[in-house]
């Protein structure tokens, strides 16, 4: 019967670890910032000096806040396709490719 254990980490693996969730938590608040930046700038604002609650003014707002969710956007798929391209090098690292 063949080892299915996996290897022993070493502290290149760790860090190789460490390193894909930094990725992971840095990638979250990139995308609450997106969605809530896209949310203000293209529903709230809008609405709100459609009704009369917001001065004309706050639509000037719009193009810097979507501007702030589309790097954040792009930063993100920047971190989703770095963490894509480490992880498969991560997990042959650990795991035996036997059954694959």
């Amino acid at each position: 019967m063949p080892l299915t254990e996996p290897n022993m980490l070493t502290s290149v693996d760790w860090i190789n670890i460490h390193n894909w969730l930094t990725l992971f938590w840095i990638f979250f608040p990139l995308m609450i910032i997106f969605a809530f930046s896209m949310m203000i700038a293209h529903a709230v604002i809008p609405s709100g000096v459609m009704t009369g609650h917001f001065p004309p003014a706050l639509s000037m707002l719009r193009i810097p806040l979507t501007i702030i969710g589309l790097i954040a956007f792009g930063v993100a798929v920047v971190l989703l396709v770095m963490v894509a391209m480490m992880t498969p090098g991560m997990i042959d690292n650990i795991w035996g490719r036997f059954y694959v």
